[in-house]
Protein backbone atom coordinates (compact mmCIF):
# COMPACT_ATOMS: atom_id res chain seq x y z
CA UNK A 1 0.00 0.00 0.00
CA UNK A 2 1.37 3.36 -0.94
CA UNK A 3 1.19 6.18 1.56
CA UNK A 4 2.92 9.46 2.28
CA UNK A 5 4.59 10.01 5.63
CA UNK A 6 6.34 13.04 7.07
CA UNK A 7 9.20 11.49 9.07
CA UNK A 8 12.03 13.37 10.75
CA UNK A 9 15.09 12.80 8.51
CA UNK A 10 17.54 12.43 11.42
CA UNK A 11 15.26 9.91 13.14
CA UNK A 12 14.95 7.87 9.95
CA UNK A 13 18.71 7.93 9.28
CA UNK A 14 19.44 6.78 12.82
CA UNK A 15 16.82 4.02 12.61
CA UNK A 16 18.26 2.83 9.28
CA UNK A 17 21.76 2.84 10.72
CA UNK A 18 20.84 0.98 13.90
CA UNK A 19 18.58 -1.54 12.14
CA UNK A 20 21.03 -1.95 9.26
CA UNK A 21 18.22 -1.59 6.75
CA UNK A 22 18.78 -0.42 3.20
CA UNK A 23 15.52 1.33 2.37
CA UNK A 24 13.09 3.65 4.08
CA UNK A 25 10.27 1.19 3.45
CA UNK A 26 12.21 -1.66 5.02
CA UNK A 27 12.98 0.53 8.03
CA UNK A 28 9.37 1.59 8.57
CA UNK A 29 8.09 -1.98 8.14
CA UNK A 30 10.65 -3.29 10.60
CA UNK A 31 9.74 -0.61 13.10
CA UNK A 32 6.05 -1.43 12.79
CA UNK A 33 6.74 -5.14 13.25
CA UNK A 34 8.87 -4.44 16.32
CA UNK A 35 6.04 -2.34 17.79
CA UNK A 36 3.53 -5.13 17.18
CA UNK A 37 5.86 -7.73 18.71
CA UNK A 38 6.48 -5.58 21.78
CA UNK A 39 2.74 -5.16 22.33
CA UNK A 40 2.18 -8.91 21.99
CA UNK A 41 4.90 -9.57 24.58
CA UNK A 42 3.35 -6.99 26.91
CA UNK A 43 -0.11 -8.56 26.60
CA UNK A 44 1.30 -12.03 27.17
CA UNK A 45 2.99 -10.88 30.37
CA UNK A 46 -0.28 -9.32 31.56
CA UNK A 47 -2.25 -12.54 31.06
CA UNK A 48 0.47 -14.78 32.39
CA UNK A 49 -0.46 -14.49 36.05
CA UNK A 50 -4.24 -14.17 35.71
CA UNK A 51 -5.10 -17.85 35.57
CA UNK A 52 -6.48 -17.65 32.03
CA UNK A 53 -3.38 -19.34 30.71
CA UNK A 54 -1.97 -18.87 27.26
CA UNK A 55 -0.15 -21.74 25.69
CA UNK A 56 2.98 -21.14 23.70
CA UNK A 57 1.30 -22.83 20.73
CA UNK A 58 -1.68 -20.44 20.74
CA UNK A 59 0.59 -17.44 21.21
CA UNK A 60 2.77 -18.47 18.28
CA UNK A 61 -0.30 -19.22 16.17
CA UNK A 62 -1.62 -15.70 16.84
CA UNK A 63 1.64 -14.29 15.48
CA UNK A 64 1.27 -16.11 12.15
CA UNK A 65 -2.49 -15.62 11.65
CA UNK A 66 -1.99 -12.13 10.31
Amino acid sequence: MRTTLDIDARLLREAMSRAKTRTKTETVERGLQELINAERRRRLLLVRGTGYGVSLRSFLRSRTDE
